[in-house]
């Protein structure tokens, strides 16, 4: 994957940070692109997106992307079925920027900017994947305790797909009641 250049999210970088692998997304991507958007949310965000805030300015695979097609966000944001204003625009930029810069791919927990991405056939995955990847290329020694981090900071993943890379590395499932615990707060 050294070359991939992606797009990426608020959401990613912050279950990223809970799961303390900001830096480590290096080894699979060369450029991660940071939307205009997902910057202002992490700083609206305060101090527990600070990691984050700190990650993108230190690390020099973070570029900021300021240039994008306002009206194709504004068009992607129009066909929500909810309109909820300030909502879902970091995710309709990822996917703008990534469409219109090239790039590999965006990363994104978002349901919606998912879709997006799949209509405008961009390859697109999320947080628990990028663990995943970091796993299979021996970065990682384990995924558990990344997954329990991020849902210990209320990150909400898939419960399944969690457990379907934990089955594959041979590691303790998350049960149902342990997702729950963790999910509740």
């Amino acid at each position: 994957m050294p070359g991939f250049i992606a797009t990426i999210d608020t959401s990613v970088l912050v279950s990223l940070q809970s799961a303390g692998l900001l830096g480590a997304v290096s080894v699979l991507f060369d450029r991660l692109l940071v939307p205009v958007k997902v910057r202002e949310e992490l700083r609206d965000g305060g101090e527990r997106n600070s990691n984050a805030l700190k990650a993108l300015e230190e690390f020099a695979f973070f570029e900021h992307c300021d240039d994008y097609d306002r009206v194709s966000v504004e068009i992607l944001l129009q066909t929500r079925e909810h309109l909820r204003e300030g909502r879902d625009e970091g995710e309709a930029e990822a996917v703008v920027q990534a469409a219109q810069k090239r790039a590999e791919m965006v990363l994104t927990d978002d349901p919606l900017g998912r879709t997006w991405a799949q209509k405008h056939t961009l390859d697109c995955h999320g947080t628990i994947w990028i663990c995943y990847q970091l796993r299979q290329r021996g970065f990682l020694t384990e995924l558990r305790p990344h997954y329990v981090c991020m849902l210990r900071s209320g990150r909400r993943q898939p419960m399944q797909a969690i457990n379907q890379y934990l089955r594959e590395f041979g590691e303790a499932l998350i049960s149902q009641d342990e997702y729950l615990s963790y999910t509740k707060k």
